[in-house]
């Protein structure tokens, strides 16, 4: 089994695993904060009066506090990222 590799993560402000948890949160939230804000809002909140199960969005998969935490570490990352 090959050793896991490291990199650095913006939100924890160290090196992490790839193969972590904290890797996989910061990649979740990199890629909604690239979203245009209308599109993340729709992968965060899904798509109102839509029966499509894929347009339930975060919201209906994991349920509001998981999209309330989503958007704090977007915010989050934001700054850190305007920050430099």
């Amino acid at each position: 089994m090959p050793a896991p590799s490291f990199t650095w993560s913006d939100l924890a402000g160290r090196e992490v695993s790839t193969a972590s948890e904290e890797w996989r949160l910061e990649c979740e939230v990199a890629y909604l904060l690239s979203l245009p804000l209308p599109k993340r809002n729709a992968m965060l909140d899904g798509v109102t009066g839509s029966t499509d199960r894929d347009a339930r969005g975060i919201k209906g998969v994991r349920g509001e506090a998981a999209v309330v935490a989503l958007r704090a570490q977007i915010q989050r990352l934001s700054e850190i990222r305007k920050r430099g």
